[in-house]
């Protein structure tokens, strides 16, 4: 049983996945070029909710420290055309 104290323990770098929820495609992608720039990612539809208001993307980004991959999760959160992340 993991108890709340006890971190995670990953080995950097790595690759993480992230799935991110919106409702217009061509603004989750361009949300997700400007947050990551540069950074090594891969970006692929997921599924759509069945009247159509909500697409999800399967973000894979290769993080290389627990602050690269904070920052991502934070900023993905933060802009305006995406709604969730997880």
């Amino acid at each position: 049983m993991k108890h709340s104290d006890q971190k995670l323990a990953v080995a950097y770098p790595c690759v993480w996945l992230y799935k991110i929820i919106g409702s217009e495609k061509e603004a989750l992608i361009a949300a997700v070029r400007e947050i990551l720039a540069d950074s090594e990612h891969t970006l692929t539809f997921s599924n759509a909710s069945s009247k159509g208001k909500y697409i999800s993307f399967n973000l894979e980004v290769t993080v290389h420290s627990e602050e690269a991959r904070n920052f991502f999760f934070s900023a993905l959160r933060q802009h305006s055309s995406i709604k969730m992340v997880l």
